[in-house]
C-alpha cells in the first residue's frame, strides 16, 4: 500500500492528540497524532504495507501528523517517575556534580 504524505498545519500545542488503540480481531495497534514527537518516536514502527498518512510541516518540511497500524511493537503505559528530595539531599547532590565537573575540567586542561 502506498503512504499519503500530504500538507499538514501543526495543530497549537493546546490541541494536540496522540490516540494509540488496539483492535483485538485484527491483533493490531493503531495510531492517530499530531503531536510532532510522537509522529517522529512512532514513525519507524509503521506498517506501511497497510493505508498509512503522513503530515509534513509546509514550511519545515517535518513530520508533524502521522497515522497507521503499529507493527512489531508492545505498547506499555508507565508512570511518569517523580524524584522528591530534600534541600539536604539536592545540595549534596548539586556539590557531588560539581566535584565531578572539576574533575573534568582538570581532565580536559591536562589533555591539551
Amino acid at each position: 500500500m502506498a503512504v499519503k504524505n500530504e500538507s499538514w498545519t501543526t495543530s497549537i500545542f493546546e490541541e494536540r492528540e496522540t490516540i494509540i488503540s488496539y483492535d483485538r480481531l485484527l491483533d493490531r495497534w493503531h495510531i492517530w497524532t499530531d503531536e510532532p514527537k510522537h509522529a517522529r518516536k512512532y514513525e519507524k514502527y509503521i506498517d506501511e504495507q497497510q493505508p498509512t498518512r503522513k503530515g509534513y510541516n509546509p514550511k519545515t518540511g517535518q513530520l508533524v501528523m502521522l497515522e497507521g497500524d503499529l507493527i512489531n511493537v508492545n505498547v506499555i503505559i508507565t508512570k511518569k517517575r517523580t524524584y522528591k528530595m530534600t534541600p539536604e539531599q539536592k545540595a549534596e547532590k548539586a556539590k557531588i556534580l560539581s566535584e565531578i565537573r572539576q574533575r573534568n575540567q582538570k581532565k580536559e586542561t591536562q589533555m591539551i
